[in-house]
């Protein structure tokens, strides 16, 4: 997203803490006071949320699911509105959402920075919410006289350049007129977490984007493609067949979603290209299980590109075959074995590779 003529009016940080020993929330510590940043400190803070959420960051689109009084889009909705003295009651209200959604002993405490102002050509109202964890630091200082160089210890550093574990949440007002109570008819939703890359279509840490804020993924085509993909490989895996026969699949799979002129994905056709009939059924069912269409949808790889460059075997002795897709199609062949030499029952693989040995280590 795009974002111009930001302008941050309100900004209040509360602390959370970790969980005690026995797994029970620790109520975070409430701030009373409106933070006053200075030219410099804005222009910085504002310049970590653009590089969070805007035009060029890994930040991912959500939908507003929860939407009940008590829900967090609806306590955001309020703070967009609110007074000063509600501003600050409402904005420890969503520091102690994510104390409750930190459910998890060894998830860390930290700070709760919660702020609002206007954004974009014609102003519209916005509500972010950053979660950042609290580092040591050494601050530089210069003896004007003498120009020695020190450090003085900092034992809470907040929001530095270094600062690398946050997550950030913004609720951007649109420009239409609501529909009726539906929130997302409202409020753009984006959501980013620096621990979590966007490539495999992931946004922010479960209890982060679910739990605390409400939201979930908007089934996008790559999305759609991506779980489409990710079901029918545990699909395979789970058939009873050979490994000679689950290896084709597998392959495909890989050759159905990558190299298929189509601009479409659709489940009923692949099954009736590699399944009988009662494997069909079985699959049908095993895809609206997971809430998949079997019917034709857009195809967009973006999400699982990696992995249909690359097929995989691991072995339960920690050996892996590792080869580009169209490698592993083309040059290996792999057979089960059930007995050995000696006549013993084994569960063995038998793999051959129709190329020469160039190197080993």
């Amino acid at each position: 997203m795009n974002i111009i003529n930001l302008k941050i009016q309100k900004i209040v940080i509360h602390q959370i803490h970790q969980r005690d020993n026995d797994g029970n929330k620790v109520a975070p510590s409430r701030s009373t006071e409106f933070i006053k940043f200075d030219d410099e400190a804005m222009d910085t803070f504002k310049s970590r949320f653009i590089n969070a959420i805007g035009l060029d960051s890994k930040a991912v689109p959500m939908s507003i699911v929860n939407q009940e009084s008590t829900d967090l889009p609806q306590l955001v909705d309020k703070i967009s509105d609110s007074c000063d003295d509600d501003y600050i009651s409402l904005s420890y209200d969503v520091a102690n959402k994510l104390a409750d959604a930190q459910q998890r002993r060894n998830l860390p405490g930290g700070i709760v920075v919660v702020f609002s102002g206007n954004y974009g050509a014609t102003p519209k109202k916005f509500v972010g919410i950053m979660k950042a964890e609290i580092h040591s630091a050494y601050e530089k200082r210069v003896n004007e006289l003498t120009q020695e160089i020190t450090l003085q210890y900092i034992e809470e550093a907040l929001l530095t350049p270094a600062t690398k574990l946050y997550k950030t949440a913004a609720f951007f007002e649109k420009g239409s007129t609501p529909e009726g109570d539906d929130l997302n008819s409202k409020w753009d939703v984006l959501v980013s977490d620096s621990q979590i890359s966007q490539t495999e279509g992931k946004a922010a840490a479960h209890y982060f984007y679910s739990s605390f804020l409400g939201c979930g993924y908007p089934e996008t085509s790559a999305r759609t493609t991506k779980k489409f993909y990710e079901a029918t490989c545990d699909f395979l895996n789970d058939m009873d067949v050979s490994e000679e026969k689950r290896n084709d699949l597998h392959n495909a799979l890989i050759s159905y979603l990558k190299h298929e002129n189509s601009d479409v994905v659709n489940p009923s056709e692949f099954s009736s290209r590699y399944f009988d009939i009662e494997t069909r059924d079985s699959y049908s069912e095993f895809l609206g299980g997971k809430e998949i269409p079997t019917t034709a949808f857009t195809k967009d790889v973006e999400h699982i590109s990696g992995k249909l460059k690359t097929r995989k075997l691991s072995f339960s002795k920690n050996v892996k075959l590792i080869a580009p897709s169209q490698v592993f199609k083309d040059l290996i062949e792999i057979q089960s074995v059930s007995e050995s030499g000696t006549g013993e029952a084994v569960n063995w693989t038998k793999i051959i590779v129709k190329d020469e040995i160039v190197a080993q280590e």
